[in-house]
């Protein structure tokens, strides 16, 4: 084959890629670094193809490493991914545009709460909050109240991370019907706390009368988090004396 006018660079780049196929996963490694300092978008699609099929942990880091360095076609090759029909693939697809964190990608990302495998609706509700785009704080809050207590804590601490960009829609989910997404929203205001969950202190406020005791415990904990504000102090003060529910009383007589 004539190479007159191809540099170095390029013929050798067959060469790495057949190299990520390589048994020894040092030789891949190895090969996965020297294309990330390439940083070639043509080959993009090609390394994802070896990463989701990847064994070996390290290597696979690596080979994320190497597609963020041309982040433009490797959202697109990432996003074709989630389509997979291996679970495994569709969570390190969002494990790559979590490290991408394109806010143009947070719709596609959303789209896997609705993923039939617990695992990759996970990787999704995480992929989101790394991004950090609120367009999508609707849609997680939509999913408050969840009874499985793992699922519960994933979002509690997904939604949280929006820190103020949360509240408005936390607010109103606190007037739900259901008590488990009323419960759910304050445990939400709780994490927040002061000065973002200030919105809230009135809603929160409303709460301590709600007839679910799991509605009435959530915001109290909320508002103890929001003790400085004078009107706070003063609804804690109230329920800490004149509550029916012991467990208010308690917890807001060790908040004043």
């Amino acid at each position: 084959m004539d190479t007159r006018g191809t540099s170095k660079a390029e013929t050798t780049l067959p060469t790495a890629l057949a190299a990520l196929v390589h048994p020894d996963k040092d030789v891949r490694q190895q090969a996965a670094v020297g294309l990330g300092e390439r940083a070639d978008p043509r080959l993009a699609p090609a390394i994802a193809q070896l990463l989701w099929r990847e064994s070996d942990f390290f290597v696979r880091e690596t080979l994320t490493w190497v597609l963020t360095r041309t982040p433009a076609t490797a959202t697109e090759a990432a996003t074709a991914a989630l389509a997979d029909p291996d679970a495994s693939v569709r969570l390190q697809a969002l494990h790559v545009l979590s490290k991408i964190a394109d806010p143009d990608s947070a719709a596609v990302v959303a789209a896997q709460l609705e993923d039939h495998d617990p695992g990759v609706v996970d990787k999704a509700r995480w992929a989101l909050a790394r991004i950090g785009d609120p367009s999508v704080i609707p849609l997680l809050v939509d999913r408050l109240g969840q009874t499985d207590l793992a699922g519960r804590d994933a979002m509690t601490t997904t939604l949280a991370q929006f820190g103020a960009a949360a509240v408005p829609s936390l607010v109103s989910a606190l007037g739900d019907e259901d008590p488990s997404v009323r419960a759910h929203a304050a445990d939400v205001l709780c994490f927040i706390g002061a000065p973002g969950a200030v919105p809230a202190i009135t809603a929160l406020v409303g709460l301590l009368g709600d007839d679910h005791p799991d509605v009435r415990m959530s915001a109290t904990l909320a508002l103890r988090e929001l003790v400085d504000h004078p009107s706070v102090r003063s609804a804690l003060q109230h329920a800490a004396a004149t509550h029916d529910d012991a467990r208010v009383r308690a917890i807001a007589s060790a908040s004043i």
